[in-house]
């Protein structure tokens, strides 16, 4: 009797002792059926939001799709990622983006080049070593879109009747809609480049220094593109009364540095129209340049090239605010003065 409940006893702790082994089983086995489960529903999604896209006119393309990331994520990988809408295609390299099982509204993306975006017009190619992206969505759609690029270079042929070429050493890049101004269809930009390489602002404005360039703006009337080419979106925008907002626009380059805010616009001519407020230091031979060193010139030259000292050894130098520069008909104005020598000619 004794060695009976002696045995019954050890049968007994010893099922408890494979217990959580065996639960834990059960759990890897229920959340492996889970993961295939939403493997599955996000295949279906991506399939139903590209089918919605097609019926918008975009039309994308994942080549060699795969869908992996077991157990907590889900990872699509494609082969290549092609964009045709309208008149306007874009094509990348390897695209992988992930997103974590628990939280599907944020997606992070490594896309590897080349770039290239046309409209049949106007081209841009691009080539980089590390791209990054993070989408962050809400159920009424983006909620804030951000990128950044190390060693980034870019070409661009069709806008110019020269090719223009860029390169630097970081990008970063990021845009949500304005929740302030979703009446006017606004979304805020944020753009930096480090250590940018611009052969053409080297000509413009002298010295061939690597050039640091922020700019924070806000867009309106954002809504409406179709994938026209370039000039018929713009006209678009036009029409639609859409405006840039320059919160604040610099670029430093050597000594030289701008500083600009205000608010641009296409006239009916198709030509930059609004009024800039300005402040700069060392930038008189751009006023040169522009210029061609004719009379009147001299004065507005004096007023970009001041350059006050500035407090400390390290101090960036002193900006000396400018008078308010207008684009109007055609015309560039620094206050009363209008700048000989400059017609700004229509975008389209």
């Amino acid at each position: 009797m004794a060695e009976a409940i002696l045995h019954e006893t050890t049968r007994r702790s010893r099922f408890w002792l494979y217990t959580p082994f065996i639960l834990l089983l059960l759990v890897a086995i229920a959340w492996s059926v889970a993961w295939f489960v939403i493997r599955g529903r996000a295949a279906d999604a991506l399939d139903g939001w590209l089918a919605q896209e097609a019926q918008r006119g975009r039309q994308w393309a994942c080549a060699d799709r795969t869908i992996t990331g077991y157990p907590f994520r889900i990872e699509i990988v494609c082969g290549t990622l092609q964009l045709k809408q309208g008149a306007v295609t874009a094509s990348f390299g390897r695209t992988e983006a992930v997103a974590q099982v628990y939280q599907p509204r944020l997606v992070i993306a490594e896309i590897e080049g080349p770039l290239r975006v046309t409209d049949g017009k106007v081209t841009v190619q691009g080539q980089w070593d590390l791209m990054q992206a993070s989408i962050h969505a809400a159920p009424n759609g983006l909620q804030r879109l951000s990128a950044a690029a190390t060693a980034p270079k870019f070409t661009v042929t069709g806008l110019l009747p020269q090719e223009i070429v860029t390169s630097g050493q970081r990008l970063e890049l990021h845009l949500r809609p304005n929740p302030s101004r979703a009446a006017e269809k606004a979304y805020d930009a944020a753009l930096s480049v480090a250590q940018a390489n611009i052969p053409m602002l080297d000509q413009l404005i002298g010295g061939s220094e690597p050039t640091d360039l922020n700019a924070d703006v806000t867009v309106t009337q954002t809504a409406g593109f179709q994938g026209r080419p370039l000039a018929e979106e713009l006209e678009r925008w036009r029409k639609a009364g859409g405006t840039l907002d320059i919160l604040m626009l610099s670029g430093a380059k050597g000594p030289r540095r701008i500083e600009a805010k205000g608010q641009l616009q296409l006239d009916e001519q198709h030509r930059p129209a609004g009024q800039l407020n300005l402040a700069a230091s060392g930038l008189d031979g751009l006023i040169g340049n522009i210029t061609g060193n004719r009379a009147g010139g001299a004065l507005l030259g004096a007023l970009f090239g001041q350059n006050p000292r500035a407090q400390g050894n390290n101090a960036k130098p002193q900006l000396t605010p400018l008078p308010p520069l207008n684009l109007n008909n055609g015309f560039l104005a620094m206050g009363p003065f209008v700048i000989p020598n400059v017609k700004l000619q229509p975008l389209y």
